[in-house]
């Protein structure tokens, strides 16, 4: 059995953003001392790269005379190094040891964040699926010591869409394309996405383009033998419309689609669900956290891709002549255009 959660609230690429931004507590932490800062910890391991990440910050409260200042720079820095290490589990004890060391900084979306206050610590490993990791992170300034514990779940096993000769995805006004998979062992949550690829012609010059459409998160209790997710030939159009700009004399082609499914670790399931969450103490964000003596989440996440997939002649048409896409310039599959 499984449901929609109809408000991700920016789930897997804007929880980064809500975890470093706002306080938030575990049981361990009171909220009544304001001299107390508050870690943020944000690490999702990835089985299928060779580097795995993990985000450090800090809490502060801001001055209710004006909450939208800035704080003091001081109030939201580590002024020690951070000691940073995660243990792969085996036969109930630690088998191999990955020690995390500072990386360069990355590019961050819109928003307050102090040049200090964002630490990024890298290590080169390989996640394996179905075993225990545990991640521990050593604060000297105030003597913290946070941890947590995670297990990758398997890999779900995409049956729709295929990546099959001749086999074309129809999404014109109207119909609903199902895609279909089997979640794996482990329980998580997923989102897929369709990457649409079109090129721009315009003055002699060739360029390309992505539109990327996402698909509301479902939540896997485990218990699925399989799961499937509509996408309808409206929604499509709409976010053509929405995404792809309005340029005089370009010519647009359809290259290819392609379609992502995310699955993240049982965490990431209960950080978007608050319902499912069995913690005493949350704030106004109701925020979940699986960490001892911080908030953030310990976690994995992993993507499964099928390439190269075509859209059907008739959405390509629909695409190039309706109403309301016409001004887009793209053309239908006999090179003609609007």
């Amino acid at each position: 059995m499984f449901r929609f959660i109809r408000n991700p609230v920016g789930f897997f690429l804007g929880v980064v953003s809500l975890l470093l931004l706002y306080s938030s507590c575990s049981n361990e932490i009171d909220l009544n001392f304001e001299s107390d800062p508050v870690p943020v910890v944000w690490c999702l391991l990835n089985p299928d790269v060779n580097e795995q990440f993990v985000r450090l910050g800090r809490s502060y409260l801001s001055d209710p005379a004006d909450p939208g200042a800035a704080p003091v720079t001081d109030s939201t820095v580590w002024n020690l190094d951070v000691v940073v290490y995660v243990e792969e589990w085996a036969d109930g004890m630690p088998a191999r040891v990955f020690r995390f060391e500072p990386a360069a900084a990355q590019p961050k979306d819109s928003g307050y964040f102090p040049a200090d206050n964002i630490r990024l610590y890298k290590s080169g490993f390989t996640a394996k699926r179905g075993t225990e990791y545990r991640l521990y992170v050593h604060f000297p300034d105030d003597d913290r010591i946070v941890t947590g514990t995670t297990i990758p779940p398997q890999r779900p096993v995409v049956y729709d869409p295929l990546e099959i000769p001749g086999r074309k995805i129809n999404l014109q006004t109207g119909v609903q394309f199902t895609s279909r998979w089997a979640p794996g062992e482990g329980n998580g949550v997923f989102q897929g996405e369709f990457v649409i690829n079109y090129q721009d012609s315009l003055s002699g010059e060739v360029t390309h383009n992505q539109v990327i459409i996402r698909m509301s998160p479902i939540l896997s209790l485990g218990q699925e033998i399989e799961i499937t997710d509509l996408f309808s030939g409206n929604r499509f159009l709409e976010e053509m419309v929405r995404q792809v700009p309005v340029k005089q004399a370009v010519v647009r082609d359809l290259i290819n689609v392609q379609y992502r499914l995310f699955k993240g670790g049982e965490e990431l399931a209960l950080l978007v669900s608050p319902d499912l969450q069995e913690t005493t103490i949350s704030n106004t964000l109701n925020q979940y956290t699986n960490l001892v003596n911080a908030t953030g989440v310990f976690s994995s996440i992993q993507i499964t891709s099928v390439n190269n997939l075509q859209l059907s002649n008739t959405t390509v048409n629909e695409l190039a002549h309706s109403e309301l896409t016409q001004q887009l310039g793209f053309r239908d599959i006999h090179g003609g255009e609007m």
